[in-house]
Parts: structure tokens; C-alpha cells; sequence
């Protein structure tokens, strides 16, 4: 049955991943919940949460600092209704054919072009896509495309009506067409479609509330140990305060079996995972009850699942327990070291670890992390991260250098900053271990101007066996703020989903493709 499918494999792959982004928020949430009494406590332990998180504002307002106009202007998009106007088109430099002919295959390539309009309402849960173009000689337009959290409409030029799909109506097609497959209760849940948050935030309030200052208090005030320490950083000697937050294998232990004991029996909590698990863990496709608002034997697995945590801890090796360095400096992480080896038995026990320096100055940010892990066979598998940034009043050079065994992926960046003006060149380079390089160039400008924006893009590619500027893509945008994303009305609208597949059928062969077919007449002509 497609349930008990659904049900062991979405709940378990739905809790794990949860489990890991509240682990994984934990430590930045327990800095911001110290720093509001940090200043009347000084120990470690709170100096030690406060300072992760100062760290990552401090990486944020690099960001803000270079991206901040985007930003903000992503955020008036989910206050606002949006449209955004597109117009796309491209440049090809080579022949793609020998054949010879009237016209070729770039000739019409090249005198293309797109133009796509969208209009995007979150708050009201309505969006609006528009498509036209020419091709040369000739032009499509009327292409439309609606959507709710109710249905989807689609309107196409050669039609007088604008097709309509309830999303409660799925199951009623698929099962006329498939009744031995489909029951008829399966459905389209389009309202994902506009859910973009992880978690709601009262949801992450109560996690919280609940949770993370709870593990805050848990961790005992002897595990933070401090002192000063000279440290070298790049080419400079720095002097920092040493904080190392250690705990042993029972402790880790204790506090992660508190915490999941505690977590089996919170209704509130188990209703949180539920509602990700739908929202975040499945397809908008329901299929019947087993996708339906409570999952079928949730509450069983919900209980299972923890309960083979806590069990399973009782076995678990954390032979070295865990143990976090961090050297600060002017309230900034400059260096860390983290490694943890853990693993059901001594014959599987694996270590991740994480180290890095930061340094920077008024103008200037260079770092290097490593991340990886070491596998029971010894095997070391890492990413390195290497980066230098620099900011200096409004011009920006950038460069950050991911690298793998196999992989090499490089971001370099000039841009020119002025106050909601910019101009940019990035050049993202991408190598394997063969040897092949390709870099794919985005140079532009943009402009932002309170309700309203505009900007320009230039795509490229060059490598291997590819001349440069051989493709050139280029996209302008204009975006607005607007009123409302309206929709068409009943009069106009074609209801599908209430038709039997008969009626469907008919419908098809005695309206659509006539239309069709005048239309591509008028379009195209009779010598296609």
C-alpha cells in the first residue's frame, strides 16, 4: 500500500532532518538567548554561545554589506504584491550547422526574444505568470499561467477560455482514467507552493522556549574552561581569549537522553514535527488519506522512533565525548577547532571535525575552514573553504574557493557599491580532477529606488573547447511593487475538474483543437 510506504519512509526522512536543523540552530539560538543577561553574566559558558553568535552577524553584515539591496528587496516581496518583467534574450557567436539553408539555426537564435511577466501575491497566496515571444518572423503571446492555494488556471493564445484545475479535483480525473490505480481522494495541495518557512515562527518560539534554554541550563558551567593565548593567524600573531567547551561521553549522553524523553512526551512538539513532516517532507500531491492533515500511525512512530534513541544511546561510543575550541579576538572567532568521533561500535566509530581562521580588519576578511569526516576505514573525506574578502567604501573584490578530492569551485567578484546603485562582474569557475575548467561570467548593474527596481544581466560561458563570448545570455529585469495579482473570472474560466472524462474528451476534440489548429495556421501559415 502506498500509506505504509509513505508512512515509514516520510516520518523517519521528516524527523532526522528536523532533528538535525533544530540541532544544527541550537547553538545560534542559545546565543541569542544568553546575550540579553551576558552582561551581568561573564562566565564562559555564556561568553562562549555569545560569541558564536556575534561571529555569524558579523559574517551576516558581509553579506548585508554587499547585498543589501537584494535583500531588502526580497523582503518587500513577502509584504507586497510583485511583478516582475523579464526580458530574455541571446547572442550566438558560432555556427551550430553547416547545412546550408534560408535560415539558420543562430539566425533565429539570435533574433529571439522572451519576454516572461510575473505577478506574486504572498500574502494572499495568488500568483500570475505571462509568456510571449518572437521568433523571428513570428510571435506567440497570451500565454498565461494563474495560480492559488485552491487551483491553478492556464490560458493559451489560441483558446476563448482559461482551463481550470481544482486541486481537490485531481483524484476525480486520475481515477476516471485509472480507476484500478487511483482512488479518487488524491489531490494537489497548491498552498505549498507559497509555504516557504522551515518552521512558523511561534513553532521555533516554543522550540525555543522549551528546548534550547532548557539544554543552555543542562550544560554544567565546568564544561567552559578560559584563558588567554597568543595564536598565529595568517601572518599575524594575535592575542585572543581561549574558550573550550568539553563534555564527556556520559554527559552527552544524559543531556541528549533527557531531552528525547522529554520531547515523547510533548503533544505540542510531536503536532510541530507532524506539521513539518507535511509541509516540508512530501510532495504537493496528496495521495488519499495517508497524506491526509494527521498521518496514519504517526503517533506510534513519533513514540518509536524516540524510544529507539534513547535505547540506543545506552550502546553508543562517544569514546572522547565532545570537545569545541574557539580563540577569540575583538569578540570575534578567529580560530576554532571542533572534532567529535562517535559510532555504534568501536569497529564503526567515525569523526567529524570542523577548524578554521578567520582574520580581517577594517576592510578586509580572510578565512580557511575544513569540514569533513574520517570513515572506520580511515578514509578521510573533507571540503576546504578559502576565502578573501575585501570592502573598501563601496568596492568590492571578492574571492571564495570550495574545494573537494574531485572538485574545485571557485567565486570571484568586482562590484561597485553606491548606495542603491551597483555594478558587477562574477566569474564562477568550476574544475575537476581531469583537468576540464569552464567559467561561466555574470557581469551587470541594478538600481533600486524605493517601491521599484531595474537591472541588467550578461550571461557567458567560456572553457575547454568553447570560445569566449560564443554564447551570450542576456536578461534585463523591472520589478514593482503593484496593487493586487488579479485572476480571471468565472465567466472566463473552463472548469476541467468538474467534467467527466466523456465530457473531457469531448471538450478536447470539439473546441480545443479546432482553435488549435486555426491558430497555428495564422501563426505559422499554410507553407509549414
Amino acid at each position: 500500500m502506498v500509506e505504509n510506504y509513505q508512512d515509514g519512509k516520510q516520518n523517519k526522512k521528516g524527523f532526522n532532518k528536523l532533528l538535525s536543523i533544530i540541532i544544527a540552530a541550537a547553538v545560534l539560538l542559545i546565543g541569542g538567548s544568553v546575550a540579553a543577561f551576558v552582561l551581568i553574566d561573564k562566565s564562559p559558558k555564556a561568553n562562549y554561545f555569545l560569541y558564536e553568535k556575534k561571529t555569524v552577524d558579523f559574517l551576516g553584515k558581509q553579506v548585508e554589506d554587499r547585498y543589501g539591496s537584494e535583500l531588502e528587496w526580497s523582503e518587500k516581496g513577502l509584504e507586497n504584491p510583485i511583478e516582475d518583467i523579464y526580458e530574455v534574450s541571446a547572442q550566438l557567436n558560432m555556427q551550430l550547422s553547416d547545412s546550408p539553408g534560408y535560415i539558420t539555426p543562430e539566425q533565429i537564435l539570435n533574433n529571439t526574444t522572451i519576454t516572461i511577466t510575473n505577478q506574486l501575491d504572498r500574502k494572499e497566496k495568488i500568483g500570475k505568470a505571462s509568456l510571449k515571444g518572437s521568433f523571428g518572423n513570428f510571435s506567440i503571446e497570451d500565454i498565461n499561467f494563474f495560480i492559488t492555494s485552491e487551483k491553478v488556471m492556464l490560458g493559451l493564445p489560441f483558446m476563448n477560455e482559461i482551463l481550470q484545475l481544482k486541486g481537490d479535483d485531481f483524484g476525480k480525473l486520475l481515477n476516471q482514467a485509472d480507476p484500478m490505480t487511483f482512488t479518487g481522494e488524491e489531490s494537489i495541495d497548491f498552498d505549498m507552493f507559497f509555504n516557504q518557512n522551515v518552521l512558523a515562527e511561534e513553532d521555533m518560539k516554543y522550540i525555543e522556549d522549551n528546548y534550547i534554554n532548557g539544554l543552555y541550563e543542562a550544560l554544567p558551567d565546568e564544561a567552559f574552561t578560559s584563558n588567554n593565548e597568543k595564536v598565529k593567524i595568517g601572518d599575524d600573531n594575535v592575542d585572543t581569549e581561549k574558550i573550550t567547551f568539553q563534555l564527556s561521553e556520559k554527559q552527552v549522553k544524559d543531556i541528549l537522553k533527557d531531552t528525547f524523553t522529554k520531547m515523547a512526551d510533548d503533544d505540542r512538539m510531536k503536532e510541530i514535527i507532524q506539521e513539518y513532516i507535511l509541509a516540508q517532507g512530501t510532495s504537493p500531491i496528496r495521495l488519499g488519506e495517508s497524506m491526509d492533515v494527521l498521518i496514519p500511525n504517526f503517533d506510534e512512530e513519533y513514540e518509536n522512533i524516540l524510544q529507539e534513541a534513547i535505547t540506543g544511546l545506552d550502546s553508543f561510543m562517544i569514546p572522547d565525548g565532545f570537545t569545541s575550541t574557539i580563540w577569540v579576538n575583538k569578540d570575534i572567532i578567529v580560530k576554532r577547532d571542533f572534532s567529535i568521533e562517535l559510532g555504534p561500535t568501536e569497529e564503526e566509530l567515525v569523526t567529524f571535525y570542523l577548524n578554521g581562521t578567520l582574520n580581517q580588519n577594517d576592510t578586509d576578511v580572510s578565512l580557511a575552514y575544513e569540514l569533513g569526516f574520517v570513515d572506520e576505514l580511515g578514509i578521510d573525506y573533507k571540503i576546504n573553504l578559502d576565502g578573501e574578502l575585501s570592502n573598501k567604501k563601496g568596492e568590492i573584490n571578492d574571492s571564495l574557493t570550495l574545494t573537494s578530492d574531485t572538485l574545485k569551485i571557485i567565486y570571484e567578484s568586482k562590484e561597485t557599491v553606491d548606495k542603491s546603485k551597483k555594478d558587477f562582474n562574477r566569474t564562477f569557475t568550476l574544475s575537476d580532477d581531469t583537468g576540464y575548467a569552464m567559467d561561466l561570467i555574470w557581469s551587470g548593474d541594478a538600481e533600486y529606488d524605493g517601491d521599484q527596481m531595474k537591472s541588467n544581466h550578461e550571461f557567458t560561458v567560456a572553457g575547454d573547447g568553447i570560445p569566449s563570448n560564443a554564447i551570450v545570455l542576456t536578461v534585463n529585469k523591472e520589478s514593482k511593487v503593484t496593487d493586487n495579482v488579479s485572476l480571471p473570472t468565472e465567466e472566463e474560466v473552463k472548469d476541467i475538474g468538474s467534467l467527466s472524462l466523456e465530457e473531457l474528451m469531448t471538450y478536447f476534440e470539439t473546441e480545443v483543437t479546432p482553435q488549435f489548429e486555426e491558430w497555428l495556421m495564422s501563426v505559422i501559415g499554410f507553407g509549414f
